[in-house]
């Protein structure tokens, strides 16, 4: 059994290849470049390639132009906020107004003096009895705990059974 390697196995000297003249013959090495292999065609025809760079521009363009709406709702969103703050705010002080410049001695002056108003007599008052319709039911703890013990679905099923059942 013959191995390329240097190393030799056993105790024979190899064989020293004789030699024919003074200089032997050299082989000649011939260096090839290597030539850039040219594809003969695309792996992607061109239409598919110009339709695939279209796409993904309408793509880019699409999420763009969806940032941009979204920034401008935020920005509508941000004016319409401070805008409902400050009138929140006028509405408030307006009230504020509103309940400070009511005098009720000066309303009931005026409606005594200009609209001939006035409080009634203990003649002038009537009595309704309106009648109770509200009313409370006390329920046994007996009726609440039979109501609420047969919830499960086994426990009716074996209730179901001993009604039939004898």
């Amino acid at each position: 059994m013959e191995r390329n390697s240097s190393y030799i196995y056993g105790s024979v000297a190899p064989k020293i290849p004789q030699e024919t003249g003074r200089y032997p013959e050299r082989k000649k090495v011939t260096r090839s470049v290597p030539q850039k292999a040219m594809p003969s065609q695309s792996s992607i025809p061109k239409v598919q390639m110009i339709f695939i760079v279209v796409f993904m521009v309408a793509v880019s363009f699409v999420i763009l132009y969806r940032y941009t709406t979204i920034s401008e709702m935020n920005y509508k969103m941000g004016m319409l906020t401070q805008e409902y703050d400050k009138l929140r705010d006028e509405n408030r002080a307006l009230k504020v107004d509103i309940e400070t410049s009511i005098n009720l001695d000066y309303v009931k002056e005026y409606a005594e003096t200009n609209l001939r108003m006035h409080k009634p007599d203990n003649y002038q008052l009537v009595l309704v009895d309106v009648p109770k319709s509200d009313y409370s039911v006390v329920v046994d703890q007996s009726y609440i705990d039979g109501a609420t013990g047969n919830t499960s679905l086994m426990s009716n099923i074996v209730n179901f059974f001993k009604a039939i059942l004898p």
